[in-house]
Order: structure tokens, then C-alpha cells, then sequence
């Protein structure tokens, strides 16, 4: 090779390595950087609310149910509120009709989507999400289903 040709491929080849360092992420183990999707399962598994509406967006994308995302998020809506006023509840009186409430506002949706949006699956996360709420005051067993004497779904 001739001196002048030996120059020109070490130049490419020094950009070349130059431009694909550039482009290689920082990966330093002493600081990771957690990765959006990591983050946002992190957050759904701490958030029952969360998965359940995930969960029926995902069935709703895979079918044609008579619901529409708007139902969806009503209804994570309504448990987001529940979860607020139970928490802040003084007594079991009022815990209950707070549960009353909001199990009598998820029937009302329910029926407006031909009893669709809150089927086997959807009816044992909501259960469960109001129990486990109403035992973390003391105002029932987390084994004692409260919404069975307003539950329609």
C-alpha cells in the first residue's frame, strides 16, 4: 500500500470507530439508567387500579365489546376515588357507604355496557381492590367480601 492510501484508511477507520462509540449507550454499572418499560411495570404492580384498566384496554383492543376506552377509565376513575375516601374514612359506618357508593356507581356503568365491561376476571380484581382497601382500616376481613349486597356484576 502506498503511504497515502495507508493514511486514508486508518482516517476512515478511526471515524469509523469514533462514530459507532458515539452511538453506544453510557453503560455504567454504578448508575444505571432504568429503562421505561421497567419503570411503568414497576408502577402498574403497585397499582391494582392500574392493571385492571390495562388489562381491559388490552381485552377491548382484542375484541369488539360494547364498551369504549372512555368506560375504561371511568371505572378506573370511580376505584381511584374509592381508594381516596376509604383511606381518608373515620369510621366503619362510613367506610361501608363508601363502598356502597362506589360498588352502586360500577353497576350503573356496567349496565350502561350491557353488563360487558365487568366480567369474571374484571369482577374479582375490583372485589378484591375494594376489600383489601376496606381490611386496611379495620373494617373488614380481607376474606369478607363487602360489595356482595350492592354487587350486581
Amino acid at each position: 500500500m502506498t503511504k497515502k492510501l495507508k493514511s486514508k484508511f486508518v482516517q476512515i477507520l478511526l471515524t469509523v470507530l469514533t462514530l459507532n462509540s458515539c452511538n453506544q449507550k453510557d453503560k455504567n454499572p454504578t448508575n444505571p439508567e432504568p429503562e421505561n418499560s421497567n419503570t411503568e411495570n414497576m408502577i402498574s404492580q403497585e397499582n391494582p387500579v392500574t392493571l385492571l384498566t390495562q388489562s381491559m384496554t388490552e381485552y377491548m383492543e382484542t375484541t369488539q365489546p360494547s364498551y369504549s376506552k372512555k368506560d375504561i377509565e371511568e371505572c378506573g376513575k370511580i376505584l381511584t376515588e374509592y381508594l381516596s375516601a376509604i383511606s381518608e374514612s373515620q369510621s366503619k359506618d362510613e367506610g361501608m357507604k363508601i363502598v356502597q357508593n362506589t360498588v352502586e356507581k360500577l353497576n350503573a356503568l356496567n349496565e350502561k355496557c350491557d353488563f360487558e365491561l365487568i366480567e369474571t376476571s374484571e369482577r374479582e380484581q375490583i372485589a378484591e381492590i375494594i376489600i383489601l382497601a376496606g381490611s386496611k382500616k379495620g373494617y373488614n376481613t380481607p376474606e369478607e367480601d363487602i360489595t356482595e349486597d350492592w354487587r350486581e356484576w
